[in-house]
């Protein structure tokens, strides 16, 4: 599986500054790393052929495998490292490139989104292969006065699916199918009794 370099993304500074306003952090503060899971319906999407619309017309298909995320103390706030694996399967054997997008967001408690970033993953198929594996690994800064309220965040990915694709994935149906291990979260600690979720 390759691994295709980090990038640096900016979050929205002045939101979350303001969501942590009036508690002082410090080095000595509790770590705690936001959760990472998939949106829902997004972990899978259908590329059809022109004008198709059913499983017979998909020319390949993607899933995100895994997200994983860890997390350090920065100068200011966390140091977000987050890892998006996929598995594209061509069902049409004419494929041998191709490109999907994917997105990134961070929520906060009560799920507003606070930043979305969009991405291109290209892939390319050997002659001889009809799947592959794609990794990317993108990095973030996490603004925040205080890095125990880390768990009062979340890190959100899923591919970038048009209306027809979102539908298709509602519907029950599925791309082509994949053999792979269900996408895990990162586990985070559990909140003491009495405090505020």
């Amino acid at each position: 599986m390759r691994l295709f370099p980090a990038r640096a993304a900016g979050v929205a500074a002045g939101a979350l500054m303001l969501a942590s306003c009036g508690i002082m952090g410090s080095r000595e503060a509790k770590l705690v790393c936001p959760a990472s899971f998939i949106a829902p319906d997004t972990d899978k999407l259908a590329e059809f052929k022109p004008g198709g619309t059913t499983l017979r017309d998909v020319e390949y298909g993607v899933q995100i495998a895994s997200i994983n995320s860890k997390c350090e103390r920065a100068d200011h706030g966390l140091l977000l490292r987050t890892k998006v694996s996929f598995r594209i399967v061509a069902n049409d054997p004419a494929v041998r490139r191709g490109t999907f997008q994917y997105f990134v967001s961070v929520v906060d408690g009560k799920q507003n989104i606070l930043t979305k970033r969009t991405y291109v993953m290209p892939f390319e198929l050997d002659v001889r292969e009809h799947a592959t594996n794609r990794a990317e690994e993108l990095v973030e800064n996490l603004p925040l006065l205080n890095t125990a309220t880390g768990g009062d965040y979340a890190i959100v990915a899923g591919l970038q699916l048009t209306e027809a694709q979102l539908k298709f994935n509602r519907a029950g149906s599925r791309p082509p199918s994949i053999a792979i291990a269900p996408a895990t979260s990162v586990a985070i600690p559990p909140k003491k009794s009495g405090t505020t979720p």
